[in-house]
Order: C-alpha cells, then structure tokens, then sequence
C-alpha cells in the first residue's frame, strides 16, 4: 500500500470551496439514519498521477468523508 497525502480536502470544510468541482453521483442513508451526498470530484488533482477517482461525501455541505481509488 501506497501513502500520499490529499491536501486539498479537509474534513469539516464547507461544499462551497469545491462546488464547481463536484458532479453529484447519489445520496445514500447510514445506519445511524443520517443522510450523506457523495459526490465525484472533477477538478485538477494536486497529487500523483496514481489517483483514479476521489469522492467526496457531505452531510449538510460538510465535508465529512473521502473515498480515494488508485489505478492498479
């Protein structure tokens, strides 16, 4: 496994830093009944080219998650 840091994202930050950069994919529900939108981020990636895909996932537009696919 390989480690790189994404310094471009911050749990916590507000949806309106990244808005123009986000193309919806779906909303999904926990188990603890609480409503998260995940979105695929579309801007330019300051990291490696080892990136895939980065989605992000907010409740309430608050960054709360980050789901990271690496090219294999």
């Amino acid at each position: 496994m390989e480690d790189f840091i994404l310094n471009q994202f911050c749990i916590g930050e507000e949806f309106a830093l990244h808005e123009f950069e986000l193309e919806y994919m779906e909303t999904k529900t926990d188990k603890s009944g609480i409503d998260y939108d995940y979105f695929k981020y579309t801007g330019k990636l300051l990291t490696n080219d080892k990136v895939k895909e980065i989605v992000l996932a907010y409740n309430c537009d608050i960054l709360r998650g980050i789901f990271v696919t690496l090219r294999s």
